[in-house]
């Protein structure tokens, strides 16, 4: 019998950027940012106990439900019980992502809001004129973008989206971007 020890890792609650597939479908490259970072936590702190003696760490089981995500393990109650179980914890606990409390995630999201807000306004002043405005959950979703007749694929897109994605501050990258124009994300 398994135990699920849960690691709620904070998985960005903001969709945003010029869309994508993105694990539930509504989600955009700053979700798929702030989840593939903790994810990538989670991948590594599974490699860090395996490799600080205990061997059978199952890789980490990833939910995604709307905007929001889990990341979890499935671990053996033998195993949490091994004298290398708390060494390997005390050792890799390091490379998860600090719990939040409420007023920092809010703090967060809003701060994604904003920066998803200033995106879609320098969009619109350099000539994509029809890029709309963040959704009410502060989504930039792709269907959203696409149905206010915005054409991602124009050479007008692409130099509005390089000449703004720098006010977003690391939320979306040129190479999310590219992603979501290629329809591989």
């Amino acid at each position: 019998m398994k135990r699920y020890v849960l690691f709620a890792l904070l998985l960005a609650p903001i969709a945003a950027g010029c869309g994508s597939k993105g694990p539930s479908g509504t989600g955009g490259p700053s979700t798929q940012a702030g989840q593939n970072s903790d994810v990538s936590a989670a991948y590594a702190y599974a490699r860090c106990m395996r490799s600080h003696g205990v061997p059978n760490f199952p890789d980490p089981h990833v939910s995604i439900s709307g905007n929001h995500g889990s990341v979890g393990f499935a671990v053996n109650p033998s195993e949490t019980g091994s004298p290398k179980w708390g060494s390997a914890q005390k050792t890799c606990s390091k490379i998860l992502p600090a719990p939040q409390s409420p007023s920092q995630d809010l703090a967060r999201q809003q701060a994604q809001k904003r920066n998803l807000l200033a995106f879609a306004q320098c969009l619109r002043a350099n000539g994509v004129h029809d890029f709309p405005d963040p959704n009410a959950q502060g989504q930039l979703p792709l269907p959203t973008v696409i149905a206010a007749g915005v054409d991602i694929h124009s050479r007008q897109f692409l130099d509005a989206a390089k000449a703004c994605v720098g006010v977003t501050h690391g939320q979306i990258t040129m190479a999310q971007i590219q992603a979501g124009i290629n329809g591989t994300q």
